[in-house]
């Protein structure tokens, strides 16, 4: 293969392509491109995502540890058709790859390389000059002198008003005392007790205007020296400013040069397609639309494509070595369908629609308070797409009760028991139940490895947060995450598998999804889990047991649900 490269501008003999080892059947090669937002590759791109992983394993020569804490990084495989009909694969790995853009056999950016080095450089090191700029503000002596002298001057101040307000207290004991006195003193004249009395008032007034003056003359103080430090932080505060601008700017520019294109040659910008023009950081680099991009640009046909994270697992998101993952909705949502336009492309799946009808089962029913059993596949509430749902389906499956509210949720691909209010007096008594945390609830599930003897039960305690550029996925963070706590005990190892009860002591989105499969957790994500695992044909988690007071006749009632799994 023969390459000339100018940046993004590369002419070839032949496009980075790679070839299968035997040339794929026609049975093989898929009528529809698959929807890159399906949770299953399509055969062929898995084959083509195989023969990419070998090349990763073998070659020493790629600029990076994949399995150095940090170093895992997500991969993608197009399966294309050029002009004369044969079948291949293009390659390409997520953003950077230790610094650089270009890296032989993978298909370079969608900006203009060239381009973008021509004021990238310089207006980065410009913002990192203002940083430099702020931080030298900010660690400075002045401003830390400033910041010490104003607390050590408001501890002064607290001190000499509060020992002043002490003297006056007790010189107002002693007036008191003294009015006493001079209004049993009989042998007074009436003038004379009343100029004294006058006296005390005057002593008490002047009392009151001499904290007032010390007040004011530690408020003076304090205010000098806080001009000053507010000089110095409007001056941090101006530069944050001129900075933000410059960042601002930097990222229109940058993202001014990703010309999408489509299949039938149309091209747009890729500000279009967000939300005031401002794409999130990132966005167009992920491996797919790099691909299609690519193929596009040289007149190849997209075929099926396969996304895989290759090494150690990111400390916030799940995401395991060799698994493979659907377009991420934040960053590619918004632009592969029209990069795909004047394809033949699979609808995106779709998800809750083939329940039957009869569904949810009840496990229990009074006037009160329902007790269901949900299906895995059923959302609980309907979504912004899907408005199938357990709470829909009990609307109109109970119409003399409009105030009937789902007490709590389970995900769409969990099973199990469900709580629901008929009126609106028990819903509050039972959702104040879930806030204080008296209900009890345990899950069963299914993991997708076996723990070894020593894991027989434990806590897990991972703050979680959602996932912005790729929802509903949901990140562990420490600094943003909502606290989450999941106790759990390991009932059987079966095979490679392990079965294990949760008992989540509190109720975030995807909890014990997370936590199994996230590597400070488990590590070992629960079978079936398409988001955080491997799709299969269920997600293998039944909320099995749930315990809760009757808000009416306040005993305590305890359901259980073997899991079906």
């Amino acid at each position: 293969m023969k390459i000339k490269n100018n940046g993004n501008q590369t002419e070839k003999t032949c496009p980075l392509i790679s070839i299968f080892p035997s040339t794929p059947l026609a049975n093989e090669i898929p009528s529809a491109m698959p929807s890159p937002f399906s949770d299953r590759p399509h055969p062929l791109a898995k084959q083509a995502a195989l023969i990419l992983q070998q090349r990763l394993s073998a070659e020493s020569s790629l600029p990076r540890d994949f399995f150095a804490p940090g170093g895992g990084k997500m991969f993608g495989v197009l399966v294309v058709r050029d002009r004369d009909g044969s079948i291949g694969f293009l390659s390409a790995f997520s953003a950077m790859m230790s610094g650089a853009w270009l890296l032989s056999g993978f298909v370079p950016p969608i900006f203009n390389l060239v381009e973008q080095n021509s004021f990238l450089p310089a207006a980065s090191e410009a913002l990192a000059l203002l940083t430099e700029q702020i931080q030298e503000l900010e660690s400075s002596e002045q401003r830390t002198e400033l910041a010490r002298q104003i607390s050590v001057k408001q501890q002064q101040c607290d001190l000499a008003l509060a020992e002043l307000k002490q003297q006056h207290k007790r010189a107002k004991a002693n007036r008191k005392i003294q009015r006493v006195a001079l209004q049993a003193a009989e042998h007074l004249v009436e003038t004379e007790r009343q100029t004294r009395m006058a006296a005390l008032a005057l002593a008490s007034q002047h009392h009151k205007r001499a904290f007032a003056n010390a007040s004011m003359q530690w408020a003076e103080q304090i205010q000098q020296l806080q001009l000053q430090l507010d000089g110095v932080e409007q001056q941090i505060q101006q530069i944050k400013d001129i900075r933000t601008e410059q960042s601002r700017q930097l990222h229109k520019k940058v993202f001014a040069a990703y010309l999408l294109e489509n299949y039938l040659h149309e091209q747009r910008p890729m500000t279009d397609f967000f939300a005031d023009s401002r794409p999130p950081a990132g966005a167009g680099d992920c491996a797919g639309p790099k691909l299609i991009h690519y193929a596009h640009q040289h007149h190849l046909q997209p075929l099926a494509l396969a996304e895989f994270w290759w090494g150690a697992s990111p400390s916030t998101g799940v995401r395991h070595h060799g698994q493979f993952y659907p377009a991420c909705r934040g960053k590619c949502h918004p632009i592969l369908p029209f990069m795909l336009r004047g394809l033949n492309v699979e609808t995106e799946p779709d998800y809750g629609l083939d329940i039957e009808e009869d569904e949810p089962q009840t496990v229990y029913e009074d006037e009160q308070l329902l007790v269901i059993n949900k299906p895995a596949g059923l959302m609980s509430a309907p979504g912004k797409k899907v408005k199938d749902s357990v709470y829909t389906r009990l609307l109109q499956r109970y119409p003399d009760h409009p105030e009937l509210k789902l007490v709590h949720r389970l995900d769409m691909a969990t099973s199990g028991l469900l709580l629901v209010a008929k009126t609106l007096q028990a819903n509050k008594a039972l959702q104040k139940q879930f806030i204080q945390r008296s209900v009890e609830k345990r899950y069963e599930a299914l993991l997708s490895k076996r723990l070894t003897a020593d894991l027989s039960e434990g806590e897990i305690n991972l703050p979680l947060r959602v996932d912005f550029d790729d929802r509903p996925r949901q990140l562990v963070c420490y600094e943003y995450g909502k606290t989450a706590i999941t106790r759990w005990q390991v009932l059987a190892r079966e095979g490679d598998t392990t079965r294990v009860w949760f008992y989540p002591e509190t109720g975030r989105t995807h909890q014990l999804r997370v936590h199994a499969s996230h590597k400070d957790g488990l590590n070992a994500a629960i079978v079936g889990d398409a988001l955080y695992g491997q799709a299969g044909e269920r997600l293998m988690l039944h909320a099995q047991r749930l315990c809760f007071t009757h808000p009416i006749s306040r005993e305590r009632v305890e359901f259980e649900l073997p899991a079906p799994f």
